[in-house]
């Protein structure tokens, strides 16, 4: 009998698409994906998250989900958990109170992904190289006078972004500040936009812009790793909206590269520090020496076929549905839920494009 996965996203226009709701995915996208789950041999069902109440109404009415394929980033009815940092794992804390498993990382994962603050926590703890950082909350204004000396031992500029959430909201040209006025300033401005948040106040980081995909759990599966030019400026959500624009100056770092064993050991590292479950997307930048840090770890990385992660697997001569299957069929594992035959010899051929990471005791 086919599997019922319940295939769950935030739909918007083209015109909505923007500030709070950058995170959420056009029509055209949604059916692309829909049909890539469907040709995986499984019966899908689909939700347009709102609320939690709607949430639990459908879950009630569908029983017997086997799997939830969750892309959806909180509740479109409660805007602020499309970007605090929370959404993505509280829509998987009420799947769970229903014993429904969830595609993407655990709750927890999805904790420490969607915040920064946590991220870096935990990287720190495995060692991994990161910038030097501190944490402001802006309902503390007040306080702000403290920042003074705090970011003197950073050292200017600085760089300026909301410790929750993803998809670049908050972030601007104006995010790299030279002076304790112009940090002012923009964390004023932050608090206007986002309200009481976290912000984090790091060193800013000159050098180039790279990002990795990684599928899998035990297994893992390394797509081509993307080095971003180095002229590109700050990846806001204006540039990452025409990002796709720009991908014949992107290059392309796969194992013939020097620099693709070091960028592969630090995000398999990471994969494993946050605990990841099925896919994540790693980005990391070069200061001006030359050495690398991790700056961002995103537990739901955009699937759409505009993605960064969508770039990747074509690298490879894949296509947008077999990027997606993939992503299925690793959860379907990973929660024993036998795949069909013929879905599993699909995506055995996907596989065999991809460089391959056994990681011993890993989950």
């Amino acid at each position: 009998m086919a599997k019922k996965i319940l295939f769950i996203y935030n739909q918007v226009s083209e015109s909505q698409k923007t500030g709070l709701f950058a995170e959420c995915i056009l029509a055209r996208e949604i059916e692309s994906i829909r049909l890539a789950l469907e040709e995986s041999n499984t019966h899908v069902l689909s939700l347009d998250l709102h609320s939690p109440a709607q949430l639990e109404k459908h879950l009630l009415a569908n029983q017997t989900i086997d799997l939830s394929f969750v892309i959806a980033e909180g509740f479109k009815a409660r805007p602020q958990t499309l970007y605090n940092g929370h959404g993505a794992a509280l829509v998987r804390k009420y799947l769970r109170k229903y014993n429904i498993p969830s595609t993407h990382s655990s709750v927890e994962s999805m904790e420490i992904c969607r915040n920064k603050d946590l991220t870096y926590t935990k990287l720190l703890e495995k060692g991994l190289p990161i910038p030097k950082y501190l944490v402001f909350d802006t309902q503390f204004l007040k306080n702000i006078g403290s920042l003074k000396k705090q970011v003197s031992q950073i050292g200017y500029p600085v760089f300026v972004k909301p410790a929750g959430g993803g998809n670049s909201i908050g972030i601007s040209p104006d995010s790299v500040v030279y002076t304790f006025q112009q940090l002012k300033e923009q964390v004023m401005r932050l608090h206007q936009e986002l309200g009481p948040t976290g912000l984090v106040i790091e060193q800013f980081l000159e050098g180039q812009e790279y990002t990795i995909g990684i599928i899998g759990n035990r297994t893992k599966y390394i797509l081509p790793i993307v080095g971003f030019p180095r002229n590109m400026g700050i990846r806001d959500c204006a540039i990452k909206k025409i990002e796709y624009l720009l991908r014949a100056q992107f290059e392309i770092i796969d194992e013939r590269d020097s620099r693709f064993n070091t960028l592969l050991e630090l995000g398999i590292t990471t994969f494993e520090a946050v605990q990841a479950n099925d896919v994540l997307r790693i980005d990391l930048k070069k200061d001006g020496r030359g050495n690398i840090f991790v700056i961002d770890v995103n537990g739901t990385p955009a699937l759409s076929s505009t993605g960064s992660l969508n770039f990747m697997a074509s690298k490879l001569g894949l296509e947008h549905k077999q990027l997606i299957q993939l992503v299925l069929y690793e959860s379907m594992l990973r929660y024993e839920l036998t795949p069909s035959s013929l879905f599993e010899e699909f995506v055995k051929a996907t596989k065999s494009k991809l460089v391959k990471f056994e990681s011993i005791g890993a989950a």
